[in-house]
């Protein structure tokens, strides 16, 4: 699948609550399939959910992955009958659904 979403924003440093969202491009945001984080920065992206499963949004510089610089979202995964358990054998994922018996 290839995930196509709109860039909203993006800064320098952490992002401030209540100070970076005025900066988001709410109205006209650019449609992109892949974005720019700066070192240290942040991007505000904007995706429809509308395919249930486990999905990686990462950097294609595989030691960056090494560094956390991916993000997993799991949306709606209770629509899906099997998950395959190869996806979610690690960590935080694996103890919230593959210990539930209805996957």
């Amino acid at each position: 699948m290839n995930i196509i979403f709109w860039v909203l924003g993006y800064g320098e440093r952490k992002f401030k609550l209540g100070v970076d969202e005025k900066k988001c491009n709410l109205t006209s945001a650019r449609l992109r399939n892949t974005a720019v984080t700066f070192p240290y920065g942040w991007t505000a992206l904007r995706f429809k959910a509308d395919n249930p499963g486990v999905w990686a949004f990462h950097c294609h510089v595989e030691p960056h992955l090494h560094m956390e610089m991916g993000v997993i979202f799991a949306d709606g995964v209770y629509k899906i009958w099997k998950i395959p358990t190869d996806t979610l054998n690690c960590g935080a994922p694996a103890k919230k659904f593959l210990n539930n018996t209805r996957y």
